[in-house]
Parts: C-alpha cells; structure tokens; sequence
C-alpha cells in the first residue's frame, strides 16, 4: 500500500523519538527533525511507507554515530517475553480453542513495537500484550492452518524482538520442518536481526535466514538475492506484523498477514478499527 498525506505526521513523529533514544544532544535532534521535515515536504505518496521510514533510521544511524539505536530495547523485550511466555504457555494450552489463542497472541505480541509507540517501555509491555490479546480476531484460523498444513515450504516473516519469542508458540503448531524464519538483515526499529532469534531458542531448533536488508516491512528491491529467491519460490508466506502488511499487500504471492491494526491509514484501508487482531489473506491473482 502507498503512503498519505497521513503518514507525514508520523513520520516525523517517529524521526524524534529514535533521535532521542539514539543520543541527548538536542543539536542532533534539530538536525534530525528538520531535515526529515524537509524530506517529507518533498517524499513521493507513491511508495510503501517502509521505503521512508527506512531512509529515515539510516540517517539517525549516521548523525548519532548509533549503529542501532534500539539493541537495549530489543534485549529487554527478549528477557521480558521470555520470562512471560510459561505462563502464557500454560495460559494457552487450557483456551477453549487453543489454536485461535495462540494466532491471537502471535498478533497481540505485536504491541511490541517501538516504531508506532515510541514511548513505550519495557514495562509496560506485559500489560500492553494483555491489552492486544483482549481485542477481536478478525480472519479464518482454520483456513490459515489449513493454508499451512497444504504448503510444501513455508517462510515466516517475523517482525519485532520479544514477539518473537511467542512466535514459538504458533511456530511449535505448523508444520516446522517446512517452515524457514525469516528475520532482518540488519537494524531496522526493533526489528528481530539475527541474534534475537537465537536469544528467543529458535537457532538449531527451525532454519533461519534473513532479508539481506535492514529496511522496516519488505522492500523486495534492496533485500538480498537467496531471500528474494526464496520468497519467489515460497508456497505459503506468513508475514507478521503492520510494516510486512503495508509493503506487501498487494503482491502476487500466498500471503497470510498476521498484525494488530495500529494507526488510522491501515484501519482505513482493511477495513478494521484500531486495535483490531487481523489475519488476512493474500492470495495470488493465478490461484484465485
């Protein structure tokens, strides 16, 4: 989906609060913002907006001098939802529909999320899960596994550090040895890299790879070759969260998007209030 005249707001919006985690000079700051003020002024409508928030992070990262403004947030977010998910774990296992639970909490873990929230914190996410998880679910879970049970391979597009980790949970209920996890390239708001998915005890245990990229969603130009390789080839594409959904809608692939709904532009466009738990399906033009 392309960007709106909405989306201006939050992206300077979003362009302060990373400035501020990634220095305390208020020199940096001004720069920062006026210069994403006067990029925005000038930003083509006609992109996803994952190509401007990706251009914004970068030149964060190169007047801080912070190659990523968010590792502690993401290493808090990891040891939190670790030491949350045996109970939810539990909490799941005793759910009058234990597969509708655990989609619902791979989606309501999404609130996980420094880039639409900057403000949260580390201890607010226990209750900011809990909250998500208490909103509607709007798609067919049975189609989904369905969908998942039917695919020869699988690529699961994981979205934030500390989701994660309760991505293990739906993880543990789809057909694993046809699933590769795919996480980012390199830093991307509070994105999983690499070493959030061998903290969350996915490395050894599922394949792993990642997008050769570090732009938030997916934009498939400037993402590695085996990654482009292997969404072409991919029989099903499980995207998690509202980034994947706002640069991947649209693609002529068997996409199954997994996100809560977070601003007005998204809400508008699938249909679906604020704060609602979506799974929707994506499915190509040839196999309709």
């Amino acid at each position: 989906m392309n960007s709106t005249l909405d989306c201006l707001s939050c992206f300077v919006s979003q362009a302060l609060n990373v400035a501020r985690l990634a220095t305390d000079d208020p020199k940096v700051h001004e720069r920062i913002l006026r210069e994403v003020l006067r990029q925005a002024s000038q930003m083509d409508l006609d992109q996803t907006p994952a190509r401007f928030g990706a251009a914004i992070h970068r030149r964060v990262r190169e007047l801080t001098g912070q190659a990523d403004p968010y590792r502690r947030a993401k290493e808090e977010s990891n040891r939190l939802a670790l030491a949350l998910l045996p109970a939810w774990r539990e909490r799941l296992r005793a759910a009058a529909n234990p597969r509708a639970a655990v989609v619902k909490l791979a989606i309501a873990a999404n609130a996980i999320d420094f880039g639409v929230k900057g403000d949260l914190t580390a201890a607010q996410i226990p209750a900011a899960i809990e909250t998500s998880y208490a909103a509607p679910l709007q798609g067919d879970v049975e189609g989904f596994f369905a969908a998942a049970a039917a695919a020869p391979d699988i690529l699961f597009l994981a979205d934030n550090a500390g989701e994660l980790v309760f991505d293990r949970l739906l993880l543990e209920l789809l057909p694993r040895e046809r699933i590769t996890v795919v996480v980012k390239g390199g830093p991307a708001i509070n994105d999983a890299l690499r070493a959030d998915a061998a903290v969350a005890g996915l490395e050894g245990w599922i394949p792993v790879m990642d997008t050769g990229s570090g732009t938030p969603g997916v934009v498939l130009e400037v993402c590695g070759a085996e990654f482009r390789r292997r969404f072409a080839e991919a029989g099903l594409i499980i995207a998690k969260g509202q980034a994947n959904f706002e640069s991947l809608e649209g693609c002529d692939r068997n996409l199954v998007f997994l996100f809560k709904v977070k601003c007005p532009v998204v809400a508008r466009h699938i249909g679906h209030p604020i704060g609602t738990l979506v799974l929707h399906r994506n499915v190509p033009r040839l196999a309709a």
